[in-house]
């Protein structure tokens, strides 16, 4: 594909897994939902949409500890749990710890300090007024949990995610890729020369490697669909085709050959068909051996 991508990210990742793996019986990746509704696909490209700063005053810290709980999400779609604290205040009791070497409190971290990048990302279009009031609500009561967050400090997060990628947290290393280039939305297409893109493309691809050889199933869908839309690698059917099957093994379901020339068969035809067979049952096997 040569048209403009944005990277996919939170529920819109989610949203074009299941897409992708939906005419094969399959049901989405289990991750929780963001709490906004998904974004529209332009033609040609995968939208991505997020959370953006108030232009209402910001509410004092006694309004939100007073207000009934609602979940948190970071900027990955998962929940954080902040344990009653604001974000300053939950990072600085776990910033000694991670910056010595706990890498447990260095994603713990970057959970956090996700949640006020989420919500410093653009507001989506709602069809339903009422939604986006809501929506800003709550943008403000996050915006309050992290007054005393830094611009540093939500950067500096990509480092904490980083090192618990590279301790071998499965969470964190699809995470890497939920990000994106930095931290940052990225159109990769338009992007594609970028040194620093290129970098976080070889280091993303082979977290999701590691992930998936771990048996996670929504990693193997992530490669699935990153080789379908040719986003950190060259667009290839086949390298599609083998990482579903490895997903669908992941979960315990075995795609039939009809399920499969009825999703890949227009792509995938004659040799590379029985290629991709192979290179799925392959991928299962050093994946997902048996007993996961």
């Amino acid at each position: 594909m040569t048209s403009s991508r944005m990277l996919l990210t939170g529920c819109a990742a989610v949203a074009l897994i299941a897409a992708l793996l939906g005419a094969l019986g399959l049901r989405g990746p289990d991750v929780p939902p963001s709490p906004a509704p998904a974004p529209q696909r332009q033609a040609g490209a995968a939208a991505r949409q997020w959370f953006a700063p108030p232009p209402a005053s910001t509410p004092a810290r006694a309004d939100f500890v007073a207000a009934p709980r609602s979940p948190l999400y970071g900027r990955n779609g998962r929940v954080v749990d902040l344990h009653g604290e604001d974000v300053a205040t939950y990072i600085a009791r776990r910033n000694a710890a991670a910056r010595t070497g706990d890498t447990r409190a260095a994603y713990d971290i970057y959970q956090a300090a996700s949640v006020c990048a989420a919500n410093a990302d653009p507001l989506p279009e709602f069809a339903v007024a009422a939604e986006r009031v809501q929506a800003e609500a709550e943008r403000r009561r996050v915006q309050a949990l992290c007054a005393g967050v830094s611009a540093v400090q939500l950067q500096e997060r990509m480092a904490f995610l980083v090192r618990a990628a590279d301790a071998g947290n499965r969470d964190a290393r699809i995470d890497f890729f939920m990000e994106g280039p930095m931290g940052r939305p990225a159109d990769l297409d338009a992007q594609a020369d970028d040194p620093q893109v290129q970098a976080w493309k070889r280091q993303a691809l082979g977290y999701l490697q590691e992930a998936g050889a771990q048996c996670d199933h929504f990693a193997l869908s992530l490669l699935a669909n990153a080789y379908d839309l040719g986003q950190l690698v060259p667009r290839d059917p086949r390298m599609t085709m083998a990482y579903a099957i490895a997903a669908a093994a992941a979960r315990h379901v075995v795609l039939t050959e009809e399920q499969l020339r009825a999703r890949f068969g227009d792509e995938v035809t004659g040799a590379d068909f029985a290629a991709a067979l192979r290179a799925g049952s392959l991928l299962s096997r050093q994946d997902c051996p048996a007993g996961h």
